[in-house]
């Protein structure tokens, strides 16, 4: 419940925090993807880092990311994210 609750911090600090197009709005939609993927139970807060693979899209952005836990292997996501909140997460096999 408690790592739900800080997603959902995070989204909202995202959303407001959104910066001019460019690399920034990249890091924007990584760090928004990851907060995903800890809200659906992939990874734990802390326990991680998040690499950008790729990402594309204008209204609607598509992000890839990989996941590096400390342990364990790299997860690789992808998240569709629109006005700064995730609309769709899924992790790659």
């Amino acid at each position: 419940m408690l790592n739900k609750a800080l997603a959902a911090l995070i989204l909202t600090a995202a959303a407001i925090g959104a910066t001019p197009a460019g690399a920034t709005d990249w890091q924007n939609a990584v760090d928004v993807c990851s907060a995903a993927a800890e809200a659906e139970g992939v990874v734990s807060a802390g326990t991680y880092r998040s690499k950008f693979e790729t990402g594309g899209g204008a209204a609607t952005k598509t992000v890839k990311i990989t996941l590096y836990p400390n342990e364990g292997e790299a997860i690789s996501a992808e998240c569709k994210i629109r006005r700064g909140e995730v609309t769709e997460f899924t992790v790659n096999a």
